[in-house]
């Protein structure tokens, strides 16, 4: 291994300690926003609380944060189109009249 190497692994060492406390310190304040919404927020509101607390940081950190951590907010259900007709309701209008009409008495005897 190069002698540089060496040496710039060990002074980085110090730059990442830093930024891990700093990742933990905003998981801290993540964790207690999500708890201030009682788990509902998902990491978009949770990046607009942290950014209306002065918190210059990026959407996709928060995200990755959450995800890593799994901090989770809660999914709205998905709606159900109620003007549809169900699977099996009412028959729909076949594109060709003749189709799906029972053979005549004519045509079952030739």
């Amino acid at each position: 291994m190069p002698r540089s190497t060496y040496y710039a692994h060990r002074a980085a060492e110090s730059a990442r300690r830093v930024a891990r406390r700093e990742e933990e310190r905003l998981v801290d304040e993540i964790r207690v926003l999500h708890a201030g919404s009682r788990g509902a927020y998902g990491a978009p509101r949770i990046h607009a609380a942290l950014r209306r607390a002065g918190r210059a940081v990026n959407p996709k950190r928060v995200e990755r944060l959450m995800r890593k951590y799994r901090i989770v907010g809660i999914t709205r259900r998905r709606r159900r189109g109620l003007t549809r007709q169900a699977a099996g309701g009412v028959h729909r209008r076949p594109d060709r009249p003749g189709l799906h009409r029972p053979p005549s008495r004519d045509a079952a005897g030739r």
